[in-house]
């Protein structure tokens, strides 16, 4: 064992060791301290239709808490939560058919604690914030959000996403928090650092094969192909050892935010291989998803004029892979990809917002035989206003996605009834052509319903 994996396996030990304690000082906190004024819960309730007749595509209810626990320098978030579907589409019917796309046989994993048929534990977050010497350090499982695009990923990759629901839920429903260290170092002329180490290589958790948003677009999933029998052989994940990692800085300057990111790592969804094995008379594809690394560059930059701000986003990602109609280099074509966002937000009289974003992802190094097109172009419009002084919010968001002329148009209106109660209704809908990322999911448009209860 090498120097650099000594030094790997000791902060790995260390992180172990400040996970269990953290988790420890959280319990003995609960035991001996009154929490009445740091404690809350949700409890919620959502149920959905699809557009076929009498299809229940989702009942779920969930409860999730939050404890919090202060000292004189340091202050504990932990948010245990409950969840349960009953409509059996979003769960599989086996909990251990699930894809391994959380780290196994981990007592720091950020997968579920517990799951039973369509019901599952686990902790939407748990971390400790410390202040020293102007440094902010978050240790734990959390989110980190940067880039500010909404329902585009560009620079939005430090934590994985649930996907089950594709891309319905709110942004921060759908992050899969992780454990991390995160720390802010403030600099001088309103600059500063953010420094990230993970440990925890968690990744995307698909919908399963047969539920209502499993992936089949030929641009996403390899295709069977007729008479050709399939050989699947266990997903390929990253040794332990080897963590993920970013920096980034930011600044105030000349009326901009500003900010020039870098992150160490591996892709969210694993590329899949393809591979022609002929034994005899017999003609088979061994398929073999495996975790593969990269590296993201990133720059954003926003302003606002008046009532209207203008935000930029770019990233560009080194190593990115595509799939092939052919089996040539296994079925897969590696390639640089560069992605922009660029928005306009308005907040127009009456309390009306309106944002447009216009998105390109471009493949620098493009092959004929990659099925997705060399630049793929996005557009987005958000509508929102709101009435009643703020109790009642009608919002429309509406995406096309122009390589299959296939996208989504989601309304919802939202009513507080009071500070616990609020109530919500919507609809989201998925047109377009069938091959592509969003018409896929033309027989899973829904109308839904739901409520949350805050104490």
């Amino acid at each position: 064992m090498n120097i650099r994996q000594q030094l790997r396996q000791q902060l790995r030990q260390q992180y172990r060791l400040s996970a269990g304690a953290f988790t420890l000082i959280l319990l003995s906190s609960a035991v001996h301290s009154d929490f009445s004024s740091g404690f809350s819960s949700e409890l919620s309730s959502e149920l959905a239709w699809s557009d076929a007749p009498a299809a229940l595509s989702k009942a779920e209810v969930q409860l999730q808490s939050e404890w919090q626990y202060r000292t004189a320098d340091t202050s504990f978030n932990l948010q245990p939560r409950l969840r349960a579907d009953f409509s059996d589409t979003l769960y599989a019917e086996q909990p251990t058919s699930r894809t391994d796309n959380y780290p196994a046989g981990s007592l720091h994993s950020s997968g579920p604690l517990a799951q039973w048929d369509n019901v599952r534990f686990d902790i939407a977050e748990a971390y400790a914030d410390q202040y020293f010497y102007g440094v902010s350090l978050r240790s734990g499982k959390q989110q980190v959000v940067w880039g500010q695009a909404d329902g585009l990923r560009v620079l939005d990759i430090i934590n994985p996403q649930d996907l089950r629901e594709f891309n319905l839920p709110d942004a921060e429903d759908s992050r899969i928090a992780t454990w991390m260290f995160n720390a802010h170092i403030p600099l001088p002329n309103e600059q500063s650092l953010q420094w990230l180490i993970i440990p925890d290589l968690t990744f995307s958790e698909l919908a399963e094969p047969g539920t209502a948003f499993a992936i089949t677009s030929p641009e996403l999933a390899p295709q069977p192909v007729a008479g050709v029998a399939v050989n699947q052989r266990p997903t390929r994940r990253p040794d332990g050892n080897d963590w993920e990692h970013g920096l980034r800085w930011s600044a105030f300057a000349g009326g901009w935010d500003i900010s020039a990111s870098y992150f160490n790592f591996y892709h969210d969804t694993p590329v899949v291989y393809r591979r022609l094995n002929t034994t005899g008379s017999t003609i088979q594809v061994d398929v073999e998803a495996v975790y593969r690394r990269s590296r993201l560059f990133g720059l954003s930059a926003s302003t606002a004029f008046s009532s209207v701000v203008l935000r930029l986003e770019a990233g560009h990602i080194s190593r990115a892979f595509f799939l092939r109609d052919d089996l040539q280099n296994n079925g897969i074509s590696q390639s640089p990809e560069l992605a922009t966002v660029t928005a306009l937000d308005y907040q127009a009289p009456a309390d009306v917002f309106v944002s447009y974003q216009f998105y390109q992802s471009r493949i620098l190094a493009y092959r004929p035989q990659i099925i997705r097109r060399e630049i793929s172009t996005r557009h987005t419009l958000l509508l929102k206003k709101t009435l009643l002084n703020d109790t009642l919010e009608l919002s429309f968001f509406a995406l096309l996605n122009r390589d299959y002329n296939d996208g989504q148009l989601r309304s919802k209106v939202s009513y507080q009834l009071n500070d616990r109660w609020s109530l919500w209704s919507g609809a989201d809908y998925f047109f377009g052509n069938r091959a592509g990322p969003f018409g896929q999911f033309s027989s899973s448009s829904r109308f839904l319903i739901g409520w949350q209860s805050a104490f």
